[in-house]
C-alpha cells in the first residue's frame, strides 16, 4: 500500500514514538519508600484540615449567640447575606485589588530582580542578602516599622516635603492607602520569590544560551525563547503562591488602619476577624471563611488547568 511504502522509504528519519516511561523495580521501590515517609504527615494534615473545614461549614449554617450560648440553624441565610451586605462590595473590590497587584506585580518584580542579580560580579551576594532580609522579619514587625515611616510628620512626609509637596494622607483610606499596602506587602515577600527565580535562572543550561548567542540572538530573544521556557515552572509556582498569599493580607489592615475609615481599607480576611471577634457574629464569619476558601481553590484550580499552556514540557 502507498502509505506503508512511504513509511518504509529508505533514508527517511522517523520520529520516535512517544510513550509512557517504564520505571524499573528499583525506582518503583524508591517511590513507595518516599510515599511511605510522606504518608503520616500528609494523612494528619488532611484529617485535621477536613475536621476543621467541616466544623466551619457547620457553623456557617447557624446563627450563634455567644453570650447566650445558643446555636440556631438558619440554612444558607449567612451566604445570602454576603451578596446583600453593602459593605461587601468595597471589601471584595479591595481584596481583588490585592490579588491582581500582588500576584502580577510581585511575580514581575521578583523576576526582574532575579535577572538583575543573576550576575557574576564582586559583591553581588550583598545585594541579594539585602533584598532577602525583609522576608526573615515577621509581618508584624515589618508593619510597625512602616507605621512609623507613614505616620503624620514621619519619614515619608519629610521626603515628600523636600520636593515641595505637602503631607499626603497615606493611611486615610481610598486608593493611596491601598497602594501603600501593596508596596509594603511586595517589599516584604519579594526576597523569597526572587531567590526561587534566581535558582531557576542558574539552572538554565549554559549551552542553550551559548547556542542562541552563536545564532545571533539578542538579549531579548534569548530571554523570550530560551530563558522563559526553561523557568516557566518556577514562574507558575511563584504566581500561584502569590495568588493564594494575597488573600491573606491581614496584619497590615489591623495594625495600620483597622479597616477604616469605615470599611474603605478592609479586606476579606480582616472582615472575617471583625465579624467573629468584634461583632461576635460567628455564623456569618464562618460563611465568609468558606467563601474565601472557595475563592482561593477556584482561582488556583483555574491557574492549574492553564499550566499546560504556560509551562514548558508540561503537556508531554
Amino acid at each position: 500500500m502507498q502509505h506503508r511504502a512511504a513509511a518504509s522509504a529508505p533514508g527517511e528519519i522517523r520520529a520516535p514514538r512517544r510513550g509512557r516511561k517504564r520505571h524499573g523495580p528499583r525506582e518503583a521501590g524508591r517511590n513507595v519508600f518516599g510515599y511511605t515517609l510522606l504518608a503520616p504527615q500528609t494523612l494528619g494534615m488532611l484529617v485535621v484540615g477536613l475536621v476543621a473545614l467541616g466544623g466551619v461549614v457547620q457553623l456557617s449554617l447557624t446563627r450563634v449567640n455567644v453570650l447566650a450560648g445558643t446555636r440556631d440553624f438558619v440554612g444558607l441565610d449567612n451566604y445570602a447575606r454576603i451578596f446583600s451586605d453593602p459593605d461587601m462590595a468595597v471589601v471584595l473590590s479591595n481584596t481583588f485589588f490585592f490579588v491582581v497587584v500582588l500576584s502580577i506585580g510581585g511575580t514581575i518584580l521578583a523576576l526582574a530582580l532575579a535577572l538583575l542579580l543573576n550576575q557574576k560580579i564582586p559583591g553581588i551576594n550583598i545585594f541579594r542578602a539585602a533584598i532577602f532580609v525583609p522576608a526573615l522579619v515577621t509581618t508584624v514587625a515589618w508593619t510597625l516599622v512602616w507605621g512609623f515611616i507613614l505616620q503624620p510628620g514621619g519619614l515619608l512626609d519629610g521626603i515628600v516635603g523636600l520636593v515641595g509637596s505637602g503631607p499626603l494622607p497615606w493611611l486615610r483610606g481610598e486608593w493611596l492607602t491601598l497602594a501603600v499596602f501593596a508596596v509594603i506587602q511586595l517589599t516584604k515577600n519579594v526576597g523569597i520569590n526572587m531567590m526561587i527565580f534566581l535558582a531557576a535562572l542558574q539552572a538554565v543550561p549554559q549551552e542553550l544560551l551559548d547556542a542562541a548567542h552563536v545564532d545571533g540572538a539578542g538579549r531579548w530573544t534569548r530571554f523570550r525563547h530560551v530563558i522563559l521556557p526553561q523557568i516557566s515552572s518556577a514562574i507558575i509556582m511563584v504566581f500561584m503562591l502569590m495568588v493564594s498569599g494575597s488573600f491573606k493580607v491581614f496584619e497590615l489592615v489591623l495594625l495600620l488602619t483597622n479597616g477604616g475609615p469605615g470599611v474603605q481599607t478592609s479586606v476579606l480576611a480582616f472582615e472575617i476577624y471583625r465579624q467573629a471577634f468584634r461583632l461576635n457574629d460567628i455564623g456569618y464569619a464562618s460563611a465568609l471563611s468558606v467563601f474565601l476558601f472557595v475563592l482561593v481553590i477556584a482561582l488556583i484550580g483555574v491557574i492549574w488547568q492553564f499550566r499546560k499552556r504556560m509551562v514548558f514540557h508540561e503537556a508531554e
